[in-house]
């Protein structure tokens, strides 16, 4: 497995803390030097001073939350971004304004120096956050995925039974959920709810895994009007990369299929409106026939807006 190296780690924090004492230094002084860079700059004085403050204690709260993100760039990369994004809507509108000649070209030095300077290592740090979570996805998989079925042995659903003994026991189909805050999850439920009878006839048993605690995925079937239907907590997501389930590209999981069928089911269904988890929002979903030591059928998902064939795959008397 290739990991981004440790030397660049340490380049992005300390990207991060020059950012941060930069920034905390640079609003300090707008704060109780509010007139220095206009006068530097020779510009008039603003008639709201206050304001030009406020945008310097603006500037050191971002300088603060730099200097807490260098202690794991990666982890924190939330923070980077929505500074990244503060500075690419800056340039910008500064941008727009000198174009149409109200604003005078000597502010692209302020502009330069916080805010365009900071945008390509910014940018680098984001890069690479995004692409190591995907670095240690695939290292997950390979660790899990030899050993698949194996590691049902180590999961019991909400009811205390075991997931190996359940699936030795009878065809189950095992429906790997993204997260129960998600618009396509809830029409899963729905969907599988109105199938449970058909699907059940045919002597599989359904069970969803989620990367929730039991509490949070039982509220959400009852919410659902789902019943009688078995839920296992994966929060690890060690069984979703036992199946070969992966972390969705940015196309799977906000691609035009993705965006057309979210509007869709916002308009046509009220309820499945996109709601904050705390899980993964990157993974993805899949569908898989178990039984006896044997994944007998599967579908994996090729965008987070697919409907999988759920009686089909029910189906076990046409492979025995």
């Amino acid at each position: 497995m290739t990991i981004i190296s440790s030397r660049n780690t340490n380049w992005f924090k300390a990207v991060l803390r020059v950012a941060g004492v930069y920034h905390i230094i640079w609003g300090i002084s707008v704060i109780f030097f509010p007139h220095f860079w206009f006068n530097i700059a020779d510009l008039s004085q603003p008639n709201y001073i206050q304001l030009w403050q406020f945008i310097g204690l603006h500037e050191m709260i971002f300088g603060i939350g730099y200097f807490m993100a260098s202690y794991n760039p990666l982890r924190h990369w939330r923070i980077i971004f929505i500074g990244t994004f503060t500075k690419i809507c800056v340039t910008i509108g500064f941008l727009y304004y000198y174009l149409l000649g109200q604003e005078p070209a000597i502010v692209f030095n302020m502009v330069l120096s916080n805010h365009i300077f900071w945008i390509i290592p910014f940018g680098i740090i984001l890069y690479n956050a995004y692409h190591h979570q995907y670095l240690i996805d695939n290292e997950m998989i390979g660790l899990c995925s030899e050993h698949n079925l194996d590691l049902l042995n180590l999961y019991e659903t909400d009811k205390n039974e075991n997931l190996k003994s359940i699936s030795d026991s009878q065809p189950t189909m095992l429906i790997f959920l993204r997260n129960f805050g998600c618009t396509f999850c809830k029409e899963t439920l729905h969907i599988v709810n109105s199938l449970k009878s058909e699907i059940e006839s045919q002597g599989t048993k359904i069970i969803f895994v989620h990367m929730d605690n039991n509490n949070t995925a039982l509220d959400a079937l009852q919410k659902c009007s789902v019943q009688d239907i078995d839920v296992v907590s994966d929060p690890e997501c060690i069984l979703y990369k036992g199946f070969n389930l992966k972390r969705g590209s940015i196309t799977q999981l906000f691609g035009l299929k993705v965006l057309y069928r979210s509007v869709y089911l916002w308009l046509t269904k009220k309820g499945y409106f996109i709601s904050q988890t705390d899980t993964d929002i990157f993974q993805m979903p899949g569908v898989f026939l178990v039984y006896k030591d044997k994944i007998v059928k599967q579908y994996i998902h090729h965008s987070a807006a697919d409907i999988p064939p759920y009686l089909e795959l029910a189906a076990f008397s046409d492979v025995k």
